[in-house]
């Protein structure tokens, strides 16, 4: 496969910001960032999940006689981008940090010079050999950061409260997995909750409510990802399966099976309302378990957990993601890059694997570390559904480098889907389709002036490059693929 290289690769599978952390909750700052010393290595980060992992690879560093002292900083998310924006103007970058909130791909952020290389150890780098990709993770053939999660993962897993279940008639150990049969279950939960709701939804954050509705058109019919069809590289939003998804979501609106005030919750404030234990399902990704575990503990011996919903029960569910995204990064301030490394290197072990799994968040590289860690039996049994629910689906950067070219014009549109489908529960959208079909055609007309300005300026780039006739459903579109 070509070599990417920085300036050319100008955008990944979406912004880091995003970087496969669409998990990630709001938790305040629990110590004050500085800029690192010889002895001091600091560390910022946007994930509680990850906290006592990390915490116990610092102690055994600071043990070691080629180790050091780590600084950590639990940012909160929504604040981090803008955090790490004051701290480059001022030169007082962490040693290390995640990159939530700067919406940049990898390789801007390393043309911005944020970031420098890592020099993982021998064993490291043997741990990820099969899991780093140009692009994602390397840069000019340097590395700029590695997965820690699993590649199988999604954001609508179905979570809901088991002794709420129980008082409904369910049974907590067959969740729904269908649309009618989710409506149904809710409107017995809300029935046998005394006051209280079937379902609860973070509208409010367009970014998750688009990935969830993408994930769950996916799972009516859709073959393809974020709009885009994987045979014909065309955006279509306004697919039936689309349409279905949304439709599914509106119809518990209509049917008032939604809590109240769900069209202006964040993430933070749906799931915390869930907990309450008077609201039976909330949809959300492999993290709802820790933070439940970590921050509402009381409800978390009620929490069951179940896979991807379908439009009917003769649709095979199942999601295509991209590869995961890069966590960790070492900064352009690091004084001692090789003292970091070091630190980082520890990130790529059996051990911590197992801790990544004991904060049940997003699964661990590793899945086989999940059997190993102590976790809810519904996150053991969410986890267990990826296995079967959640392909590796093609991606173009890897087909083409030179699409980066196209990529690199790309511009949001807006109002997107996300927006879209809260306008739909506002009232504000009355046509779907028509504004989902208007989604469509803005982005073929954006993607197609993006190739002939790219070819114009000498990239080697054509429409062919978005389309993948050889990919089928229900199977990893693996690197081999691109070869």
């Amino acid at each position: 496969m070509e070599s990417v290289t920085r300036r050319t690769f100008l955008t990944g599978s979406g912004a880091v910001a995003a970087a496969g952390l669409l998990g990630a909750c709001d938790t305040a700052a629990d110590s004050a960032g500085r800029a690192g010393s010889a002895d001091v290595l600091t560390w910022w980060d946007h994930s509680p999940n990850l906290k006592p992992i990390n915490q116990k690879i610092f102690a055994a560093f600071e043990k070691k006689p080629d180790g050091a002292k780590v600084q950590y900083t639990l940012q909160q998310t929504s604040k981090m981008g803008q955090t790490l924006q004051l701290a480059k103007q001022s030169s007082q970058l962490p040693d290390i940090t995640t990159a939530a909130g700067l919406e940049l791909p990898l390789s801007s952020l390393v043309d911005g010079k944020w970031f420098q290389p890592i020099e993982l150890d021998d064993e490291a780098l043997a741990r990820l050999k099969s899991e780093l990709y140009d692009g994602f993770h390397r840069i000019d053939g340097k590395l700029y950061t590695f997965p820690l999660f699993s590649v199988r993962t999604h954001n609508s897993a179905v979570w809901f409260n088991t002794e709420l279940a129980g008082k409904a008639g369910l049974d907590p150990g067959t969740p729904p997995r269908t649309f009618d049969a989710f409506r149904a279950a809710a409107r017995k939960m809300q029935d046998a909750s005394g006051g209280g709701n079937g379902w609860i939804c973070n509208i409010g954050m367009p970014e998750r409510l688009s990935a969830q509705v993408n994930e769950l058109a996916q799972c009516s019919g859709f073959q393809g990802n974020r709009g885009q069809l994987f045979q014909t590289g065309d955006y279509a939003y306004h697919d039936d399966a689309f349409l279905t998804a949304i439709e599914f979501l509106l119809s518990l609106h209509r049917d008032k099976l939604m809590a109240p005030g769900s069209t202006t919750m964040d993430d933070k404030q749906a799931r915390a309302r869930f907990a309450t234990g008077r609201i039976g399902y909330y949809i959300d990704g492999p993290w709802c378990a820790g933070v439940i575990n970590e921050t509402l503990k009381p409800f978390a011996p009620k929490l069951g957990g179940g896979g991807l919903l379908t439009a009917d029960a003769a649709q095979k569910p199942a999601v295509y993601v991209v590869p995961t995204q890069g966590m960790y990064h070492l900064t352009a301030n690091a004084k001692d890059p090789a003292l970091a490394s070091r630190l980082l290197s520890m990130a790529t072990t059996e051990e911590y694997y197992v801790g990544i799994a004991n904060g049940m968040a997003r699964p661990p590289l590793d899945l086989g570390a999940i059997d190993k860690a102590e976790v809810l039996p519904a996150y053991k049994s969410v986890v267990t559904s990826f296995r079967d629910e959640v392909f590796l689906g093609p991606h173009e950067l890897l087909k083409n480098p030179a699409v980066s070219a196209v990529q690199a014009k790309s511009k949001p549109i807006k109002p997107g889907l996300g927006e879209i489908v809260q306008g739909a529960f506002s009232g504000d959208v009355t046509n779907l389709r028509s504004e989902l079909t208007k989604l469509s055609d803005a982005a073929n007309r954006q993607r197609d002036a993006n190739i002939t300005a790219a070819k114009g300026a000498g990239a080697k780039v054509g429409r062919d490059d978005f389309a993948f006739t050889d990919w089928k459903p229900y199977a990893d579109y693996g690197p081999d693929k691109y070869k």
